[in-house]
């Protein structure tokens, strides 16, 4: 008897059907998309951060706030009430002064939140600034207009849960009024903060020439000399952190700008490349800033 080998034939049934390929061809492809869809936008979120450690940097508010205090030394008899009063006036501009940091500040953290696909959670103290934000009269319209925009974005970011799917729509809704309240931290900073301490620097001056000139003490004058040399330095070190800062908050507010511009390829390499690269820079700007003061 001839044994003829024939080649075995699956039967139909553990072949998939067409229908069964259709729905395995459907879902390998929901699972790419899935895996695209959370991108690693590690340096969007680095950005962002640096960014909320830079708004969250308000000693130099202190300090301007503090000025008059530290020019009632300085300033002869008939100053002081002036100066008295320019104390309680800034007490009172210091809410709104350190609301411009805040608002800045609790963005950039919705910001590196979606960035990393991550919703952002309610809490009292958003609450609290969406509402201060609707009621706080800006050094300009535009600025009250986009105080009362960023309190509308960042509670429909938290109401809404946003993720990394919405991170275009958040800068797109952001950028005019983050450019604003950015532009206006900058002239407060470059003209009232800067002008203030050269106020305070004239004052030193004169203060420690009325001193030498009434002295006939050759050690003395040597002495009042040196304070004056550390008291200048000290004026001249909160102005280099001062405009430091200036120029830290037009870098991030050009960041934001380029994110805005490139909203809709926001996974681009050579964009994620180009914010790595800034954000190393902002990083060695803090830190100065941080250190002159």
């Amino acid at each position: 008897m001839k044994f003829v080998l024939r080649p075995h034939t699956p039967p139909e049934a553990v072949r998939p059907s067409f229908s069964q390929q259709i729905t395995m061809m459907l879902v390998i492809g929901l699972l790419l998309l899935a895996v695209q869809g959370c991108a690693d936008l590690k340096a969007i979120q680095d950005f962002a951060a640096l960014s909320a450690d830079s708004a969250e940097y308000t000693t130099l508010v202190n300090d301007y706030i503090d000025s008059p205090k530290r020019q009632k030394r300085y300033q002869p008899e008939s100053r002081q009430t002036d100066l008295d009063r320019m104390t309680q006036e800034r007490n009172d501009q210091k809410p709104s002064l350190l609301l411009r940091h805040t608002v800045i500040e609790k963005y950039m953290s919705a910001l590196g939140a979606l960035a990393a696909d991550e919703a952002v959670d309610h809490s009292t103290e958003l609450s609290e600034l969406a509402t201060a934000l609707k009621t706080q009269a800006g050094t300009s319209p535009k600025e009250t207009e986009a105080f009362g925009k960023m309190a509308g974005i960042l509670t429909k970011v938290v109401s809404d849960r946003w993720r990394q799917r919405q991170l275009r729509d958040l800068i797109e809704q952001s950028n005019d009024p983050v450019q604003q309240i950015l532009s206006s931290l900058q002239q407060i900073i470059g003209g009232g903060f800067v002008g203030d301490l050269d106020n305070e620097q004239a004052a030193l001056q004169n203060y420690y020439r009325t001193l030498t000139m009434e002295s006939n003490d050759p050690a003395g004058k040597a002495a009042l000399q040196e304070w004056q040399e550390f008291r200048m330095n000290t004026v001249n070190n909160r102005r280099a952190s001062l405009l430091r800062y200036a120029d830290l908050l037009q870098s991030i507010a050009a960041e934001h700008q380029q994110l805005y511009d490139q909203r809709h390829d926001l996974t681009n390499p050579n964009l994620l490349k180009q914010v790595g690269k800034q954000v190393k820079d902002l990083r060695k700007l803090l830190s100065i800033v941080q250190h002159a003061s």
